[in-house]
């Protein structure tokens, strides 16, 4: 079904701020029409919008069009409740959202491949989570608005989604207890992944260029943490996951992973192009090569009981906040890995 464009008031003439992606490739904070719920959808008022290595990518290599409102990670509060579900999700509840929703009856849902429902393709909160309201549709009433207890901080409740993704990466991968996992790439994604590996019973070990993620990863649980030029020295593994796809990461897990093993694709080529990859080892070895995308609201609510019980310690992940008039800023510290996590705050 095709994605609808939000109704607006652009006669009563009210405003907010958004975070447009202007026609010279950059983002630019701009006033646009407020969006106007129908009676079925709500309309959030946005507390908190994180930064996705998703949307650098869009933005890096132009794949949306000039207007659009990117971002996904939120905390939102309920602005205006739509009339069927007002009694469960009230004006001025705290939630975050399932950005995509799918419709768990097609034969990808029943497959597990719920990102391959189309449905869950042509959903999402409109116009994006970058901008102070967002319209939520019918379709994501009830399941994919969730509302968030009042001892989740934000900065926590905005890592939920990238959480329920690697939580959705993990049912199709599964690892097995006291089995060693190599971790590709210790940013936000491969943090995560550490202290997911670590409560299933795995063993985590990661490589990362960077010194100040290595210590990161190693205090979030992380059995032993290399650097490039150490590789050599990690031993085989039962499963790679890899955060950061390029030649070298590809070869690297190829190299490390036992006969019979897998590697966790979490991640596309940072750069629009095709890797060189050694297919003769992954097919002497028998190894299962699992690409993993997005997730759902049943991974969500899976992460945000996580979170709630304590099992997954993500104080400290989100490493900067900043007003939203600060985009450009808060790009480059993403881009150039300055920051674990980057998120942008509307309010307060």
């Amino acid at each position: 079904m095709p994605r609808k464009s939000p109704r607006r008031t652009d006669e009563l003439g009210y405003s907010m701020k958004a975070v447009v992606f202007a026609e010279d490739g950059r983002l630019a904070v701009r006033d646009l029409p407020r969006p106007v719920p129908g009676q079925d959808e709500m309309l959030l008022r946005t507390l908190l919008c994180g930064i996705c290595g998703s949307d650098l990518y869009k933005i890096r290599h132009r794949t949306v069009s000039p207007g659009a409102v990117l971002g996904h990670e939120i905390v939102a509060v309920v602005e205006q409740a739509s009339p069927l579900w007002g009694h469960s999700i009230p004006v001025g509840s705290r939630v975050t959202v399932s950005n995509h929703i799918p419709c768990g009856r097609c034969p990808s849902c029943l497959r597990g491949k719920i990102s391959m429902c189309r449905q869950f393709q042509s959903t999402k909160m409109e116009p994006g989570g970058l901008a102070e309201f967002i319209l939520v549709s019918g379709l994501h009433m009830p399941h994919g608005v969730i509302p968030l207890p009042d001892g989740i901080p934000d900065e926590t409740a905005i890592l939920l989604e990238p959480l329920g993704c690697c939580i959705r990466a993990f049912e199709r991968w599964k690892p097995e207890a006291g089995g060693r996992i190599l971790v590709i790439g210790l940013g936000l994604i491969g943090i995560l992944m550490v202290m997911l590996s670590r409560s299933t019973g795995a063993i985590p070990v990661g490589v990362d260029p960077l010194e100040a993620r290595r210590e990161l990863a190693s205090r979030k649980g992380c059995e032993q943490v290399f650097a490039l030029e150490e590789i050599g020295r990690i031993g085989a593994v039962q499963g790679v996951i890899v955060t950061h796809c390029d030649d070298v990461t590809m070869n690297m897990a190829v190299g490390a992973v036992e006969s019979g093993g897998w590697i966790g694709l979490f991640a596309g080529p940072r750069e629009q192009r095709s890797i060189r990859c050694d297919l003769q080892s992954i097919y002497r070895k028998e190894i299962d090569l699992i690409p993993s995308y997005s997730t759902g609201p049943g991974q969500m609510r899976k992460a945000l009981d996580l979170v709630t019980r304590g099992a997954l310690d993500t104080n400290g992940l989100v490493s900067d906040v900043m007003p939203v008039e600060e985009i450009d800023r808060a790009l480059e510290m993403a881009e150039t890995q300055q920051a674990i996590k980057v998120a942008l705050r509307f309010w307060g």
